[in-house]
């Protein structure tokens, strides 16, 4: 039988797969894929620039150790001091690289390469030196445990930690085992990455906290309590954007406005609850009928908007039929009907006035006597 070849790009994504799984934390097993990717851009941009503060003040540190031995308080491990501050200088750039730059792979190189520079000049001695290794390796080990409590990716916690491991084993392999043996050596190392990856895990958790408890505070400020559509401001953010986004890409953009025809009277025959309910239904009919990607809004009291991409006039204004029609039908006591009012996009219009052109398309179903869709012609 022929043995089957494993290609590295398909052992790399199933390694990564298998050490986000064994990472997971119970706060984040109920988010998707989108959700987590969310989550993992906010923690970057939260982290960043502790992750360059904590490099930074590794290269602070190489920088107080050269200038320790040019004093002679502290034993030399062989590089001479103007080599220690021009490595110091090296893990500042790396440090204001990640900083500065957007992509995390690129901060993560930096990061794995200031911290290799940093662990060499504090933890690794040249041949023949003799030094205080035990606490120059214990005074360097601070830094990848403090950075392994901030990386936010599975890829990079396995980066740092592999560092950690090889490190450890060149420095076995240059100068021996140290004095309290190999086995009590390992173990300090691993235990530097077990609570790196503790410090990881619960840094996680207050970060799914934090993130979870701003998106509520977003969708309420953005959401329609009553009716769960988009509120003024929700719509102001969303319709905004999308309606550029889809301009700019040359799709069709269609703007409905709907307003409950006689919703004061509803209000005086039935009270606030009834008309409250006349809103539900409605809200609900909408989010059916545009879905969740859609944009729809409550932008008034009884009035509502809908933004259809990929839509021309004739099927917004079905689509503003279909609305009219199934919230036309009588419940219970209570009879309503709708009017709406459809604008096709025209070239160079905003929203605002391509939302301007529905509200008189609005105004002309009205005086037509309502219950009808009015589709705006080309000013």
């Amino acid at each position: 039988m022929r043995a089957q070849t494993v290609h590295a790009p398909t052992v790399v994504p199933g390694l990564l797969h298998s050490l986000r799984v064994l990472l997971s934390r119970k706060s984040t097993r109920g988010l998707d894929a989108a959700e987590r990717e969310d989550l993992a851009r906010a923690q970057l941009r939260a982290t960043r620039p502790i992750v360059s503060g904590v490099l930074l003040c590794g290269a602070v540190m190489m920088g107080i150790i050269a200038l320790f031995e040019l004093v002679e308080v502290t034993p030399s491990i062989g590089y001479p001091v103007w080599a220690q501050l021009l490595a110091a200088v090296g893990v500042a750039a790396c440090a204001a690289g990640i900083a500065r730059l957007e992509h995390w792979q690129h901060r993560l190189m930096l990061l794995l390469g200031g911290t290799l520079i940093a662990g060499i000049f504090m933890s690794m001695p040249l041949p023949g030196a003799a030094g205080q290794l035990a606490l120059r390796t214990g005074l360097f080990q601070l830094l990848p445990l403090a950075l392994m409590a901030l990386m936010v990716r599975p890829v990079s916690l396995l980066a740092l930690a592999m560092l950690i491991v090889v490190m450890a084993q060149l420095r076995i392999a240059l100068y021996g085992a140290p004095g309290t043996g190999t086995a009590l050596y390992w173990l300090y190392t691993l235990t530097t990455i077990g609570f790196g990856l503790v410090l990881a895990g619960y840094r996680t958790d207050f970060a799914v906290s934090a993130w979870r408890m701003r998106r509520r505070l977003v969708q309420q400020a953005h959401t329609d309590e009553l009716t769960g559509l988009l509120n003024r401001n929700g719509w102001g953010d969303h319709a905004i954007a999308a309606h550029a986004q889809a301009a700019a890409a040359g799709r069709p953009i269609a703007v409905v406005v709907l307003d409950i025809d006689f919703f004061k009277r509803i209000n005086d025959d039935y009270g606030h609850d009834g008309g409250d309910a006349v809103l539900q239904r409605l809200g609900g009919i909408m989010r059916a009928r545009v879905g969740t990607t859609g944009c729809a809004a409550r932008i008034g009291g009884e009035e509502f908007a809908v933004l259809l991409e990929g839509n021309d006039a004739l099927e917004a204004q079905a689509f503003a039929e279909r609305l009219r029609r199934e919230f036309g039908k009588t419940q219970g006591d209570v009879t309503t009907t709708l009017s709406a009012g459809v604008a096709h996009h025209q070239p160079g219009e905003t929203l605002r006035d391509q939302m301007r052109r529905a509200d008189m398309a609005l105004y002309e179903a009205k005086r037509e006597g309502r219950d009808r869709v009015h589709v705006a012609g080309v000013s």
